[in-house]
């Protein structure tokens, strides 16, 4: 009986094998960068539904947040009656609320609009975007307004300073190391930070500071910067105006 030969090795057949293959996982690959960057560019399934109630949630802090500036506001008118360094400060952030105010009604225009015609995901990623951004330029505002109050010097020098001026017809734009400059993202830079300033110093606490800073018999005060009459961390340009701005 005789022994079956087997058939020769063939080189050409593996190769064809594992060139077949090698396309099949490039083909896989290409299928699934495809998929990764519509997810990144639309979104997952249902990812506008969900983002909606975050939207709801950014403008629902912003108007809390609103209720608290409008109780900092007439602390300081009192303040100011008492102690006239404080009349520009309260001017500034008489100033502050009404234009968050106008922000918040164009915020709650634009989530109506959307909540009427769900758009697509890259329109909702910008309109959040937008409104995060400017809830933030909000607060730093506030933030550095609190921060001159609590610094006797500092209101003496704006108030010596602002003789013969009246308050800026725009409101002043307040930086800290986490602004933005107002900037317009496609993507919610801040979207982790839906969250309302109601941790932050508050107006009471800032009084009650300066009011220990004086009976010390100290005015430490910040740093002046030469040239300049500015509260602390701001600059004359205006907050940028996106909320209101959604296309239809």
């Amino acid at each position: 009986m005789k022994t079956p030969r087997l058939a020769p090795f063939s080189s050409g057949g593996l190769a064809s094998c594992l060139s077949g293959a090698g396309l099949l996982a490039l083909a896989g690959l290409v299928l699934l960068a495809a998929a990764g960057c519509r997810a990144g560019t639309y979104g997952k399934y249902n990812s506008t539904e969900k983002m909606l109630p975050e939207m709801r949630q950014s403008v629902q802090l912003f108007a809390n947040d609103l209720q608290r500036a409008r109780a900092a506001r007439d602390l300081l008118r009192q303040a100011a009656e008492r102690d006239s360094t404080l009349r520009l400060v309260a001017e500034e952030y008489t100033q502050a609320v009404e234009e968050h105010q106008r922000v918040l009604e164009n915020n709650r225009d634009a989530l109506a609009r959307i909540e009427e015609d769900l758009p697509g995901y890259r329109r909702m990623h910008r309109v959040l975007g937008s409104f995060l951004s400017e809830h933030q330029t909000t607060r730093n505002r506030y933030r550095s307004l609190r921060k001159a109050v609590r610094y006797p010097g500092i209101t003496a020098r704006l108030s010596g300073s602002a003789r013969g001026r009246t308050v800026p017809g725009t409101p002043l734009r307040a930086r800290d190391e986490t602004y933005t400059e107002g900037r317009y993202y496609v993507a919610p830079i801040f979207y982790e930070r839906l969250q309302s300033s109601g941790n932050d110093l508050t107006m009471r606490q800032a009084l009650a500071e300066r009011q220990q800073r004086r009976q010390q018999g100290g005015r430490r005060a910040l740093p002046e910067q030469k040239g300049t009459s500015r509260l602390p961390g701001t600059t004359d340009a205006p907050p940028a105006d996106t909320a209101g701005r959604v296309s239809r």
